[in-house]
């Protein structure tokens, strides 16, 4: 990534997409540098000054929020069935007492320890494992999956869509994914490149499901639909949101504290 461009950490999950699109496809000369990472990645880049602005998730930020600030009006959240998080379960099963994890967020995995210990009393130990559904159901009593992993993989059997079991809980969307930069780096062209290329996603979104179609074999009205359960910003519900997960996860001894919410002012 060249140096003299802004350095701007992505997420490479297919719902994440309009909130790059500006960047990723500029009409003129390139305003900045993108690079898709995980949001753990993402977290490591900003704290060692590799990114000026990063998409990661809410565990991650919390974590660094002495270090971190956000974006204002940048990120992604769902409510309901949105098929990003979901548990993948046995037939007849009555009691959940592991999940097995692959590649999926911290966040991802704290939001199944919350739904999973608040609305079924189940306390579960997380199993890595790296394969199919099947592979990972044979470790553990259920699998989980997250962002584009929950989309294309087809599972007939019993499960948990995450996110539903959120909003049915708190009535607050689930945020997937915020902007952070350190502090010091916050900048106001930053923030208006930031904002642009999320609203030129938003009106994007058949462009963006068309350009993506072959990818995951769904046509691409599918996927149009599925981008349209989003909430891209960063509103006040879904920070409220934001502060609930923090707090179910101060209750259950995750966090030490329920950090506080900084949002770049422009000054």
């Amino acid at each position: 990534m060249p140096q003299n461009l802004i350095r701007v950490g992505a997420v490479p999950d297919f719902y994440c997409r309009p909130l790059v699109y500006g960047i990723e496809y500029p009409e003129g000369p390139a305003p900045a540098g993108l690079s898709f990472e995980t949001a753990g990645v993402n977290t490591e880049l900003l704290l060692q000054n590799e990114l000026d602005a990063g998409f990661i998730g809410p565990i991650d930020f919390a974590r660094n929020s002495s270090d971190f600030g956000l974006y204002p009006s940048i990120g992604v959240s769902s409510r309901y069935d949105s098929r990003t998080i979901v548990l993948c379960l046995h037939q007849n099963l009555h009691k959940i007492t592991s999940v097995a994890v692959g590649v999926v967020s911290s966040s991802d995995i704290i939001l199944a320890k919350i739904i999973l210990s608040e609305k079924f009393e189940q306390d579960v130990t997380i199993v890595p494992v790296l394969g199919s559904v099947e592979q990972m159901l044979s470790k553990a009593d259920a699998a989980l999956l997250a962002g584009n992993a929950a989309l294309s993989t087809a599972w007939n059997g019993p499960k948990l869509d995450l996110v539903d079991e959120w909003t049915d809980m708190t009535e607050l969307p689930f945020v997937h994914l915020i902007c952070a930069a350190r502090k010091e780096k916050q900048k106001k062209e930053i923030a208006s490149l930031l904002l642009s290329s999320q609203k030129k996603g938003v009106a994007s979104l058949s462009l963006i499901a068309s350009q993506h179609a072959r990818t995951f074999t769904f046509p691409a009205e599918v996927l149009e639909g599925h981008l349209e359960r989003y909430e891209y910003g960063f509103s006040d519900e879904a920070r409220e949101g934001l502060g609930e997960f923090f707090r179910y996860a101060f209750y259950l001894g995750i966090l030490p504290d329920v950090p506080e919410i900084e949002v770049f002012s422009g000054e």
